[in-house]
């Protein structure tokens, strides 16, 4: 499967609605965006802890409530400002409307964040076409604590050879004990050995592999999807 990065970043304005809109039409099976907590308890999509990058405003989305980060405009690659202000999940998932998968990437957890996603994901009924990554374990294991109907993947940047240990940020254990709830593993695209992609595909789990600029940059190794900015490079 094709899974547009943050919305289709190499097409448009990253996590907002229209490139979101743009990749959906031009036929991706699933478009990937990134989750955050507003001051205020609202679940926005942006990728960075700060809007100081893809806004004409500055500050931190945690600290800002959804009416501030809403009143600021999205820049284009020129920084020039668009009429684009940061979308909340609920925008995204009813925007979408099931017309293809959405991956929310939780980029932080805690304060209320695993709770919300439940609620929001739910009131759009879109628990059929949601997955939900992260690389943090807490935001994993409290989902699943808290009973979320939507398939949950790990983020991992690569396995230690020979060792049952991961890099996520941090050194972790790994085991698929540990990860039987796991439907999908998530690799950079330079750190998935053939070996290891087709143990996790034995055991019943998807393997997919982030972030791909082209297709030059695929890896020789059978995964179940990509995690790429340019939808138009990877759809012809």
């Amino acid at each position: 499967m094709f899974v547009a990065h943050r919305g289709g970043a190499g097409d448009g304005l990253e996590n907002s609605l229209s490139c979101i809109e743009r990749s959906i039409r031009m036929g991706v099976d699933a478009v990937e965006v990134d989750a955050r907590l507003t001051a205020d308890g609202h679940v926005v999509v942006c990728h960075d802890a700060t809007v100081n990058a893809t806004t004409n405003g500055r500050g931190r989305v945690a600290k800002l409530t959804l009416q501030q980060v809403q009143a600021l405009r999205m820049v284009d690659s020129n920084g020039v400002a668009t009429n684009e202000s940061i979308p909340t999940l609920k925008q995204v998932l009813r925007l979408v409307g099931g017309r293809c998968g959405v991956l929310v990437d939780v980029k932080e957890g805690g304060r209320g964040m695993e709770e919300k996603l439940i609620e929001d994901i739910a009131a759009c009924g879109a628990d059929d076409w949601v997955a939900v990554q992260a690389f943090s374990d807490d935001v994993l294991s409290r989902l699943r604590e808290l009973g979320a109907p939507f398939p949950l993947e790990k983020l991992i940047v690569f396995k230690l050879p020979f060792l049952p240990f991961i890099y996520d940020g941090s050194l972790r254990c790994f085991s698929f004990e540990k990860y039987s709830y796991i439907s999908s593993f998530n690799f950079h695209r330079n750190c998935l050995p053939r070996s290891l992609a087709a143990k996790i595909k034995a055991r019943g789990k998807c393997v997919k592999v982030w972030t791909l600029r082209s297709p030059a940059d695929a890896p020789r190794v059978a995964v179940d999807g990509v995690i790429a900015d340019n939808p138009s490079l990877w759809l012809k």
